[in-house]
């Protein structure tokens, strides 16, 4: 990981000045997942799981132009999962979000040139 990135673990006892408790806790829990994932993201194996998830939510695909309304609905509904998971891992390790991003889209434009060749 490098420098800069790396987020220490929180007392889950301290309390930010001018939040509720209630707001405390969902921001120290969010930051205990974002380090959950910095871990999950050292292995290669890690790497793979978010790669997976990145596929299967879709994650950088635009809808077809032209659907109709009520698919387009709920195929955007369906990518707003995909953009959040995005979101958390690009703010765990923006390096390797970028880069697992990266490399599904090279993916998909070699399929799509071998998908044109036959």
């Amino acid at each position: 990981m490098k420098k800069g990135l790396a987020l220490t673990p929180i007392n889950m006892n301290v309390q930010s000045q001018g939040q509720t408790s209630e707001e405390t806790r969902l921001a120290l829990e969010h930051r205990q997942i974002v380090l959950d994932i910095q871990t999950i993201l050292a292995s290669k194996s890690g790497k793979s799981f978010i790669k997976y998830l990145f596929e299967s939510f879709e994650v950088g695909i635009l809808p077809e132009r032209g659907l109709p309304q009520d698919i387009l609905m709920d195929y955007l509904g369906f990518l707003r999962a995909g953009n959040q998971i995005f979101k958390i891992v690009a703010e765990a390790n923006p390096e390797i979000a970028g880069t697992l991003l990266g490399q599904i889209e090279k993916e998909r434009h070699a399929q799509a040139i071998s998908d044109l060749i036959r």
